[in-house]
């Protein structure tokens, strides 16, 4: 008797709470938002969100309900599944679809837009944004119509008002567009600087442009046939033009898919224009470039540390009276997705008529940038 009672009792119970849940509230629904979502399995761990960018060795995963981001490596997840859908370049192919798995932390599975399975290297991605059609910013439409390029624009500035003025500004475009075999990199750094004191007039302590523009044609993933050419303006030390066009071949050797060295050898032409009444110069020049990178991930209190730059060295037959050479190192800390700093050191060496100005000069530089 005791034990029908108590079942009676227990049904009742029952009935009340849902009667409370189905009758009396409602439960909360999760938003249209919260229903399409990214997982990721790390780990057997389940983590929802959605990917915000494939970099050379780690998945770029914003989760729901936490700030920031985080990169995780490829070898470390186990599955992957996108609800959104993503706008996909490689090997001059464009596709736009959601990723259903990944194999051997190196090849994704993806469902395309006409439900066609497709296997991608992640190394073959040129570009994957998340489709308009789940993001219609303003950004993201950017990114949509510009795939293949991506890059930074950074900016130094300094103003002083005081016993004495100056004004000061530094600009650094750094730019790649890469499908497929094709490559073209354009560099500019542009340097600015005033100065002036009550008892002096103002002086014009930098003017400068140093930029180059090159295409490869990439072989293998290794290497290269490439052209380049380097022009430059240095009104405080007399240079009114320096153009260096010049051809060759390079090898890129990888010790990690963000560590690399890539020398570059060729030959070129130069011309150099003084702004003063020394003699112009032409010269052939061999062509002896060396760029490089080397990041590093989960340094603390930094999280990722990227050291990279370049060396363009053109000696001329005569290499004792006639050389350039230009190079650039920098360390940069991305602060954000899309904003970095960055300290950049300059050297500049080369066969400059003037003996006040010398051969050499070296420049150091804090910068901050946007990264796309």
């Amino acid at each position: 008797m005791m034990t029908s009672v108590k079942a009676v009792l227990w049904g009742v119970l029952c009935m009340c709470m849902t009667v409370n849940l189905f009758g009396g509230g409602e439960i909360e629904k999760p938003s249209a938002q919260e229903e399409i979502r990214d997982t990721i399995v790390v780990h057997g761990m389940v983590l929802h969100g959605r990917v915000v960018g494939l970099g050379p060795e780690r998945l770029a995963f914003k989760l729901n309900y936490a700030e920031g981001v985080n990169h995780i490596k490829y070898s470390d997840i186990e599955s992957i599944h996108t609800k959104y859908n993503y706008h996909i370049s490689y090997k001059r192919i464009d596709i736009e679809g959601h990723v259903v798995a990944i194999e051997d932390g190196k090849y994704l599975k993806i469902v395309d837009s006409e439900d066609h399975m497709r296997t991608i290297k992640i190394a073959d991605i040129d570009n994957f944004v998340m489709s308009v059609q789940d993001d219609d910013s303003f950004e993201n439409r950017v990114r949509n119509k510009f795939p293949y390029t991506k890059g930074t624009v950074a900016l130094g500035f300094e103003i002083e008002n005081g016993n004495s003025k100056k004004n000061k500004v530094d600009v650094l475009i750094n730019t790649r567009y890469k499908k497929a075999e094709s490559e073209f990199v354009f560099y500019l750094d542009y340097a600015y600087e005033t100065t002036e004191t009550e008892n002096s007039p103002k002086v014009q302590n930098k003017d400068e442009l140093a930029s180059f523009l090159t295409y490869k044609y990439h072989k293998t993933n290794h290497d290269f046939y490439y052209a380049t050419i380097a022009a430059e303006y240095d009104k405080p030390r007399h240079i009114e033009s320096q153009f260096v066009p010049s051809v060759g071949y390079g090898y890129r050797f990888k010790f990690g898919k963000s560590k690399w060295l890539e020398p570059s050898i060729g030959v070129g032409y130069a011309t150099v224009n003084y702004t003063d009444s020394y003699q112009d110069r032409r010269f052939t020049v061999a062509a002896l470039n060396l760029f490089g990178k080397y990041q590093w991930e989960e340094v603390p209190l930094l999280r990722t540390l990227i050291v990279d730059g370049f060396m363009l060295y053109y000696p001329g037959i005569d290499y004792e009276h006639n050389w350039i050479m230009r190079s650039n190192l920098n360390f940069t800390v991305p602060l954000f997705d899309f904003f970095s700093v960055k300290l950049a050191f300059d050297f500049i060496n080369d066969s400059n008529p003037n003996p006040e100005v010398g051969n050499n000069k070296t420049t150091t530089k804090l910068l901050f940038g946007v990264d796309f």
